[in-house]
């Protein structure tokens, strides 16, 4: 099986909901009016910015770096380092601020009601998909490869439910089931 790559250099930027940063969205299953029930992209923060809100949508986030990110949610401050997966909900109050420039996260946003997701972090020799639901995987090196295809960092790929790949270095793997 060839899995097509989304190319991360090849995205387009656009204006996060509440037009304070820019994300850059991967996959979704938005329709023609861009309503969604789920929803993968990066953000790029720049200074401290507010969340979007996103009322009934539970949140995973991946922290890309480069360096840390403060965050703030519902008043409590939590440091991310690369790599650090948090989740939280779509009503929550959120503000980060990055400790270097160019920072980027990884966004997985599902509609509460309709999906389940995890997100984690893996070095693993293969991976399956999830059987009830999309699962996207989304590079972390340079020297990464899918199905012996070499990926630029945060390049990704979407796995059809019940398909599984081999890989080679450090990847975010998220994983939706329908509820």
């Amino acid at each position: 099986m060839t899995l097509p790559i989304l190319e991360y250099a090849a995205l387009v930027p656009r204006a996060w909901k509440n037009g304070r940063g820019v994300t850059r969205i991967l996959f979704d299953d938005a329709d023609a009016a861009d309503a969604w029930t789920w929803r993968i992209s990066i953000a790029e923060i720049t200074g401290t910015q507010p969340y979007s809100a996103y009322p009934g949508v539970h949140r995973g986030q991946v922290a890309l770096g480069p360096g840390s990110v403060d965050l703030v949610i519902n008043g409590r401050a939590v440091t991310l380092a690369v790599d650090d997966v948090i989740a939280f909900d779509g009503e929550d109050e959120v503000a980060a601020t990055p400790r270097e420039a160019g920072f980027l996260d990884l966004n997985v946003m599902t509609l509460r009601d309709t999906w389940d997701s995890t997100v984690q972090v893996i070095d693993a020799p293969t991976v399956s998909a999830e059987p009830r639901g999309p699962t996207v995987l989304i590079a972390l090196d340079d020297l990464g490869t899918l199905d012996d295809r070499p990926l630029a960092r945060l390049d990704a790929a979407l796995l059809e439910p019940g398909t599984a790949c081999t890989l080679r270095g450090r990847f975010v793997v998220a994983r939706l089931r329908r509820i």
